[in-house]
């Protein structure tokens, strides 16, 4: 799966100026021309060189995330890891990603559970279908491992794996946002005269332990 068109620098850097502002809590359809082209270090008529409306430039950042999200998601899945190793690869990976990005877009486009992000992909139908047949995909080779490893039951149908799957990973997902900004919000104290931290460090110790509960209630629900 190839994404829609290649894009050059100056449109990369556009993107991430959108995440940017994303990630500094601003809501994607409120963004400003203009805020998009200061946080992208570039002219805003420069940014019309490449788009024609701000629409574009939203949908087109959102296609173009969403693919890179899912080249990486799709990385994790290969025949040298077992079920329990899978499972593990894909919370690191949803950390990492909540780490430095306000959510996943990739988690919310197969969710379809934001509203923001549904207005926007109505006209790339055909590549967001091919995202979830994919997705979907990946789903039948984890459950197939499984099965095949005995850790998933007989009577378990890949449906039930795929909700049990959805579910925890959601919850998980839910958790560590929580994490994450109840961190950002301790660091944001001024201590001493000293600039308020902005980057928010969740404790290790404590995502080691929600990572192994997640493992194990999936583990336990597909038996």
């Amino acid at each position: 799966m190839t994404l829609i068109k290649e894009y050059s620098e100056k449109e990369k850097a556009i993107f991430k100026g959108i995440m940017d502002l994303l990630n500094q809590g601003h809501r994607i359809h409120e963004l400003k021309v203009s805020d998009i082209a200061a946080a992208a270090g570039i002219g805003k008529g420069t940014v019309y060189e490449y788009f024609s409306t701000k629409e574009e430039i939203l949908r087109q950042a959102v296609s173009y995330y969403v693919y890179k999200e899912f080249e990486a998601f799709s990385s994790l899945i290969n025949n040298q890891f077992r079920f329990e190793e899978i499972i593990y690869r894909i919370l690191n990976h949803t950390v990492e990603m909540l780490k430095s990005r306000f959510a996943s877009l990739l988690f919310m486009v197969v969710s379809l559970g934001e509203s923001d992000i549904k207005q926007l992909i109505r006209e790339d139908r055909k590549f967001f279908a091919q995202i979830r047949s994919s997705m979907n995909e990946f789903t039948k080779e984890l459950y197939s491992r499984g099965k095949k490893e005995r850790l998933i039951g007989e009577t378990v149908s890949l449906e039930e794996c795929r909700l049990v799957l959805n579910g925890i990973l959601s919850s998980f997902t839910n958790e560590v946002i929580f994490m994450r900004n109840e961190s950002l919000i301790n660091n944001l104290e001024d201590i001493d005269g000293k600039k308020p931290c902005t980057e928010s460090f969740i404790d290790e110790h404590r995502l080691t332990t929600l990572k192994e509960r997640a493992v194990k209630l999936i583990l336990k629900a597909l038996r």
